[in-house]
């Protein structure tokens, strides 16, 4: 028998087996299980179920997160039962956040957030933000209604459990408040058409008071104004700076005879190399002119904070800052037009053991206007539990 023979006789045998095995079809019977099957798999995605009910799903199970703030304070100059004392010279929870935030449906993502805050021994509950932002707008549009701290200059927006420091710099907490102004109104804001990132955000708030308060404040003849223009630069990979310009616009009276008039401008610079090193350098500036009819002359007040921080181990930061506030102008009990200034310099120490957690010790000497000088010492512990957004550049 020659190979011939012998190859033939082998794809015989393999063609019968294979045959008697997967026996053909016909072409009408896979076309017509083809049609089952997709039948069968438009039914089921017709259907919601509990792993992929779209939206639904979204808007029923938000993002959930506690944030706790909590600060032990020793004045070291004042006398425990000063009232000079500029710490509560003892342990306080501070604040605690709740907050839950999500995706509501293809047009809007929704935010409310209560807070626990105290004040001079008494702890109230308030609702600090509840707002609809409106992320898929045309024509690089972004809205954001309701409650919420408006995004002026760079600290007013960011929460005080994400602070880089313990205490609030000077010039912010004399012409905001202790931990920032919120109201109730919208914002848009429009993303420049430019080859770098450059945005400019406009605000109209009911502006019928101004800092943290607990009550509307009257109505007044015309709504709090904001605008903020800020730009993003990528200075290499590791290195970008971001800064801003703002105005805002406060009817104090409701007559609307008195206005406050506030420009300020701020900027920022961080490096990152990943987890190890990093380094940040922010700045604020604010110069306000209240306009006063009645009174003799129109008060005119300025003033800044420069911080630095540096990671110099995964889980250990040191910083400092410099905090400067001035009231321009002022008659003295002699009758001259004098400057009254106020410094404060603060130094602190950080162990972040992770994102969720971190412990502080600060140093601060503190002179308001050259008649009151004091030293003390901070210390703080906060805790974030669940969810917590991405912290802004």
């Amino acid at each position: 028998m020659n190979t011939d023979r012998v190859c033939a006789v082998f794809c015989s045998i393999f063609l019968l087996v294979v045959g008697g095995v997967f026996p053909l079809r016909a072409e009408e019977d896979v076309d017509a299980e083809l049609e089952k099957f997709l039948e069968k798999k438009s039914t089921e995605e017709a259907q919601p179920s509990e792993k992929n009910s779209g939206f639904l799903d979204r808007a029923s199970m938000p993002n959930i997160f506690v944030a706790a703030d909590m600060v032990a304070g020793k004045d070291l100059t004042a006398g425990r039962n000063s009232s000079e004392a500029i710490t509560p010279n003892g342990l306080i929870v501070r604040s605690a956040e709740l907050g839950l935030f999500g995706g509501v449906d293809q047009l809007a993502l929704g935010t409310v957030n209560l807070a626990v805050h105290e004040e001079e021994g008494a702890y109230f509950v308030e609702l600090h933000e509840a707002f609809f932002e409106f992320n898929t707008l045309p024509y690089n549009l972004y809205a954001k209604l309701g409650r919420f701290f408006p995004d002026v200059g760079r600290l007013n927006s960011i929460h005080q459990h994400d602070w880089h420091f313990t205490t609030t710099p000077l010039v912010h907490a004399m012409l905001f408040d202790d931990e920032g102004v919120f109201d109730q109104g919208a914002e848009v804001s429009l993303l420049l058409p430019w080859g770098w990132y450059q945005e400019l955000k406009c605000g109209l708030f009911n502006g019928r008071s101004w800092g943290h308060t607990h009550s509307e404040g009257p109505v007044k003849p015309g709504p709090l104004v904001t605008a903020h223009l800020k730009q993003f630069i990528p200075l290499y990979g590791e290195l970008g700076t971001q800064f801003g310009f703002t105005y805002i616009r406060y009817i104090v009276d409701e007559e609307g005879r008195e206005i406050d008039h506030t420009g300020g401008a701020d900027v920022t610079f961080k490096w990152q190399r990943g987890r190890f090193r990093s380094f940040i350098f922010s700045s604020e500036y604010w110069y306000r002119l209240e306009i006063r009819p009645d009174a003799d002359r129109n008060n005119k007040k300025h003033g800044f904070y420069s911080y630095i921080q540096y990671q110099f181990y995964q889980y250990w930061l040191v910083g400092g800052r410099f905090d400067y506030f001035a009231e321009l102008e002022v008659i003295s009990s002699a009758g001259n037009s004098i400057t009254r200034e106020s410094f404060a310099q603060s130094i602190w120490i950080t162990y972040r053991p992770s994102e969720f957690s971190f412990f502080r010790l600060t140093f601060e000497r503190r002179d308001v206007f050259g008649t009151e000088l004091n030293y003390a010492v901070y210390g703080q512990a906060d805790f974030i539990l669940g969810y917590h957004p991405a912290h802004r550049y």
